[in-house]
């Protein structure tokens, strides 16, 4: 027996259940317990399935038997499960509790399925792993329908913003290395339920190109459509068992994670430069339009922004596992730009800021213009954040339940260290680059360091009754882009044009660290980055191109 079929056949222990309602202990009858469903309650009919799928493991049934009765209980689940798709697609988050409880199912669902084809495949082959004859086909879609099963699940965990069921990348893994082993991998297999062909190569590449993507970083509808192209796009990547000189992933992991620990277990190496490079020519061969084409989906358009945000993305996972240093200790954190300008400016709410600023330019010699902190000082909150790890380029933290840290993706955030005094804390700026929703409640999240300096400043236009624009100026460490930069609200209607930056006065860091940014700009404020609900603006000009080669795999 090899490695990978005993692998195989480790499936994880069963949990004794109660049988559903009238289920059959002889397989011959279970057609007729099908039929007595009550089809027309959904909820009803996928606890039921879900109860059959649960006892089925325990059952004395033939391995072919127990194949044909999972072919039956898929359809019936995947049209009970539909409703409960489209009810999560359009919540919410963080999802309620009953959501939350329904996005488990939904999961449990699907790893049921994919266990009972992986319990199928090893009760259908001989002890030492071979096909017994005339079975070949039965074992190659029932691979392929496991790894579809799993692949699932990731998928409805990655929506939700939660981690995903346990032992399910453990089980892709183990999985797919058998269909390797068989050489039965890359054998597209027809499915009438998801009216799809794919092979299990095609399943298996979609979730690690999936997983590198970071799926967190993305809302739903923009997951959906990279879940698309990774399907496809994974089989024209090459693979081979030496380490390309591009960027490069490893394959075969044995642990519950995507990638494996180290390279001691890799048997597969897939190039990643390929589609590095097909994103890097498709965003500068497009000049400004808002759509773009990758090479082998000439006739699917993708968003512009979401591919420079996928490009990037990709990039940040490669590098990813570089450098990281362990956290342990809390930050202080304000989240948003209102709570973080108020905790800048000393407490004062906008109107307030704005008004000293007028003050100090009229009454700068005798400093009468000193306002007390405002309402605003007691409104923002501070939410201690505990550091997972770090590296120089941001922070995975993770905020507690009872924090009620509400966030989305690309939300900006202050980070202090939590035993600094209110008077002399210094803040970082940072921008949520991926979240996640833990099942204890907290919330983890991938902040991107953007500045390591900040100011809060008002914008107004050169010409016009606009009203000033709250803006958060910032200077970043080394590589930063852009070294020195002002976010504001993406939709203000503010002409940029000559507009004026108003600082207040009483911060003499700022000519320490930015004023030699803005003394060497090369003309206006200009938008150099989209980031969520904000504008990023600077001075500079950037080139934005990404060398792949230059790039650490």
């Amino acid at each position: 027996m090899s490695r990978i079929f005993t692998a195989l056949v480790a499936l994880p222990k069963a949990a004794p259940v109660a049988a559903p309602p009238g289920f059959p202990a002889d397989f011959r009858k279970l057609p007729q317990w099908l039929d007595a469903l009550p089809r027309a309650d959904a909820d009803a009919t996928l606890k039921q399935v879900r109860q059959a799928l649960a006892l089925l493991p325990t059952l004395p049934w033939r391995a072919a038997a127990r194949a044909q009765a999972l072919d039956m209980l898929r359809p019936l689940a995947h049209d009970a499960m539909a409703p409960v798709v489209t009810q999560l697609r359009n919540a919410a988050l963080p999802l309620a509790a009953n959501l939350v409880a329904s996005a488990k199912a939904l999961e449990a669902t699907h790893v049921a399925l994919a266990q009972g084809y992986r319990q199928a495949v090893a009760e259908l082959c001989a002890p030492d792993g071979k096909v017994p004859m005339l079975k070949g086909s039965l074992v190659t879609a029932a691979l392929q329908l496991a790894c579809h099963h799993f692949s699932l699940a990731l998928a409805q965990a990655w929506r939700s913003y939660r981690a995903p069921p346990p032992h399910v990348w453990q089980s892709l893994h183990r999985v797919y290395a058998f269909a390797q082993q068989l050489r039965v991998d890359d054998k597209p297999v027809a499915d009438a339920v998801s009216q799809r062909n794919s092979s299990a190569r095609q399943l298996y590449r979609q979730c690690l190109l999936m997983a590198l993507t970071n799926p967190y970083a993305f809302a739903q509808a923009e997951q959906e459509t990279l879940w698309r192209l990774t399907r496809d796009y994974g089989l024209h990547l090459p693979a081979g068992s030496e380490r390309p000189d591009g960027v490069a992933l490893a394959l075969g992991g044995d642990g519950d994670r995507a990638f494996p620990d180290d390279d001691a277990t890799v048997r597969e190496w897939l190039d990643v430069s390929p589609l590095l490079a097909d994103l890097q020519a498709a965003l500068a061969g497009s000049g400004a339009d808002a759509t773009v084409y990758l090479s082998h989906h000439g006739s699917m358009p993708l968003d512009r922004r979401l591919a420079e945000r996928w490009q990037q993305s990709l990039i940040a996972s490669i590098t990813r596992n570089s450098r990281r240093l362990p956290g342990g200790h809390v930050l202080d954190t304000v989240l948003g730009m209102t709570g973080l300008h108020s905790q800048l400016s000393g407490g004062r709410g906008f109107a307030e800021f704005v008004q000293q600023l007028h003050r100090q330019q009229t009454v700068m010699a005798d400093g009468t213009g000193a306002v007390l902190p405002g309402t605003d000082a007691a409104a923002t909150k501070l939410l201690p954040a505990r550091v997972l790890d770090q590296s120089p380029s941001g922070y995975r933290v993770s905020w507690q339940a009872q924090a009620q840290a509400r966030l989305r993706v690309g939300e900006i955030v202050g980070l202090s260290l939590h035993e600094e005094s209110i008077a002399t804390r210094a803040w970082l700026l940072g921008a949520v680059r991926w979240l996640r929703y833990e099942d204890s409640g907290e919330v983890s999240a991938g902040v991107e360091l953007l500045g390591l300096r900040v100011w809060p400043v008002a914008l107004t236009p050169a010409k016009g009754k606009a009203e000033p624009l709250r803006g958060i100026e910032f200077v970043a460490g080394p590589g930063g882009f852009p070294r020195h930069g002002i976010i504001v609200a993406a939709s203000s209607p503010v002409v940029l044009e000559a507009a004026a930056v108003h600082r207040l006065g009483d911060d003499p860091d700022w000519l320490l660290h930015a004023e030699h940014h803005v003394s060497a700009a090369d003309g206006p404020l200009r938008p150099v980055a989209e980031m969520g609900e904000y504008t990023v603006l600077s001075y500079q000009t950037i080139n934005r191109t990404v060398q792949v080669e230059d790039m650490p795999a």
